[in-house]
């Protein structure tokens, strides 16, 4: 499977989707989460480029991202999500920072 990249400028904010439904049991829901971010040097970043993490539906993750800076892109955002039946996925995403 490829990694999922998107490039964002500074300045924009919005939510991204981390979709599990292809992993899982039709039924099987999300029943925990982590949703991390690091950047290009392994700095933990989360704080700095995530916020309103939550479930936005049985079988995804939503998380808003924020600002970021050119010289620590790309940040690597993971979201660990634990289900009913005790399955752990995991699924990771490239943001790359770009003022045009």
């Amino acid at each position: 499977m490829a990694l999922q990249k998107f490039t964002k400028q500074i300045a924009e904010t919005f939510p991204i989707s981390i979709d599990f439904s292809e992993n899982m049991a039709t039924g099987e829901v999300i029943s925990s989460q982590v949703i991390s971010a690091v950047d290009n040097e392994g700095n933990v970043a989360t704080g700095d480029v995530l916020s309103d993490p939550a479930n936005d539906s049985a079988q995804a993750c939503t998380v808003r991202v924020l600002a970021g800076t050119e010289a620590l892109s790309p940040y690597k955002i993971t979201c660990k999500a634990t289900t009913d039946e005790s399955n752990v996925w995991e699924k990771d995403i490239l943001m790359k920072i770009k003022e045009l």
